[in-house]
């Protein structure tokens, strides 16, 4: 009698395999129903959940200097010559339009003094742009140029009539002092005249150097 050698059985085996490919192919069709491929880790995923769970990163606030952001301008001003001196207060809103450039709306309040005459007082209204062609995290030097329209109690200069422009051209710096506060200051061309409304013989302008400085307060 010839003895034949016993083959092993490979049911084990084929049950695991088997196995293995119905939990492949369950995970597979779970995927399908979801929309979505199944992974370990689900970084993009987890990070769309946050935001659309209000967890996500926090929109970055404007810096000085950068588009949007907003400012309220207090400073203090004064201009002389020969024969007058002038000194102002003034308050301003800020807005940057675009990165580096920014464009204000200004009030202020003044006092007039010439020789041989009495102090008028005023209130002035008006519009200015401002370019920092130089504007760093800390700092930055910047040229200037507006305009604005005067009201005063008594004629400004004498001789001329008590309504007035003012319009300005200058250079000047900011320097931050804190982690919210800028210094501001600067030189202008600083013009009063009513620009002939009631004829050459009232029209006596006058021109000087005006210094200001101030504090940059955002918001």
């Amino acid at each position: 009698m010839r003895l034949r050698a016993k083959t092993p059985t490979r049911t084990p085996w084929l049950a695991a395999l088997a196995l293995a490919c119905g939990t492949a192919a369950a995970s597979a069709q779970d995927g399908a129903t979801s929309g979505r491929p199944t992974f370990i880790h689900e970084p993009w995923s987890a990070q769309a959940d946050a935001a659309a769970d209000g967890d996500g990163p926090e929109e970055v606030e404007p810096r000085f200097g950068e588009e949007g952001f907003d400012s309220w301008v207090v400073g203090f001003s004064t201009a002389t010559d020969a024969k007058a001196f002038d000194q102002g207060f003034t308050f301003s809103y800020n807005r940057f339009i675009v990165d580096d450039i920014e464009w204000l709306l200004e009030a202020g309040l003044w006092n007039f003094y010439e020789q041989g005459g009495e102090s008028a007082f005023g209130l002035s209204a008006g519009i200015g742009f401002r370019w920092h062609f130089v504007c760093r995290e800390r700092w930055s030097i910047f040229a200037d140029a507006g305009i604005s329209l005067l009201g005063t109690t008594d004629t400004v200069p004498a001789g001329g009539t008590g309504f007035n422009f003012m319009p300005r051209a200058g250079v000047g710096f900011t320097h931050q002092i804190d982690e919210n506060i800028r210094l501001i200051g600067g030189l202008r061309w600083h013009h009063i005249s009513n620009a002939r409304t009631r004829g050459d013989d009232r029209n006596p302008s006058r021109d000087s150097v005006l210094i200001y400085l101030g504090v940059v307060i955002p918001f």
